[in-house]
């Protein structure tokens, strides 16, 4: 008699297909029942919406017409919006990504009468190298990243693009990239398996340089 072990599994179980389980979306929100792959750590002092989208768009798989849809219910994904604040649902984000209000509203455009913004994509070439774009590098009046000191740039080196500053599908499925030729704004931008916190020295000259900026100096 052959052991117990040496025994073949039932035919059924060879026919069934294996089953995992199924990550279901729940429209209302438009978030996984079980939740997005996010942590705070990885988010930088003046961060962008744009640059934040960017990180949980890879950390996610994600749409950019699910992206956009997390900025309020009504906006058309592919005219989007310039990220400013009054403009974006702050309390919508907050509760797909899960950040402090405080840091969303941050990444958001307040412009002033001594405080302009751009309405072109403008970056710092080693910033985006590293999966970071800033708030400031959209100040009009700033022509250098306060953290590496080299020129702000505006257009593609590739083919001579200026993106305009508006989180659309466009922007949001091209990150770290230019959104017509699809060339590397610098480096290979971010993953979430090479995430790394920014060193203190440009934390303090990004935060020294919005203020700054807000106050005239």
């Amino acid at each position: 008699m052959p052991p117990v072990a040496c025994s073949s599994p039932p035919s059924e179980m060879l026919l069934s297909p294996p089953r995992f389980p199924i990550l279901t979306l729940d429209e209302a929100k438009l978030t996984p029942a079980l939740g997005y792959l996010f942590h705070r750590k990885w988010i930088d002092p003046y961060e962008s919406l744009v640059s934040i989208l960017w990180k949980f768009e890879k950390a996610n798989a994600l749409s950019g017409r699910v992206l956009a849809h997390l900025m309020g219910p009504d906006i058309d994904p592919y005219e989007g919006l310039v990220p400013e604040l009054g403009v974006v649902d702050i309390d919508r984000l907050h509760g797909a990504l899960g950040l402090p209000k405080t840091t969303l509203r941050e990444a958001l455009l307040a412009p002033t009468e001594r405080r302009r913004f751009s309405a072109t994509f403008r970056h710092c070439r080693r910033c985006i190298a590293h999966g970071y774009h800033s708030v400031v590098h959209q100040i009009e009046t700033v022509y250098r990243c306060p953290a590496h000191h080299c020129a702000i740039e505006v257009a593609c080196r590739s083919c001579g693009y200026e993106a305009p500053y508006r989180v659309n599908v466009q922007l949001l499925e091209t990150p770290y990239r230019c959104s017509q030729c699809r060339e590397s704004y610098g480096g290979h931008g971010w993953r979430p398996t090479e995430a790394r916190p920014m060193q203190p020295g440009y934390r303090k000259a990004l935060a020294r340089k919005y203020v700054g900026c807000a106050l005239g100096l």
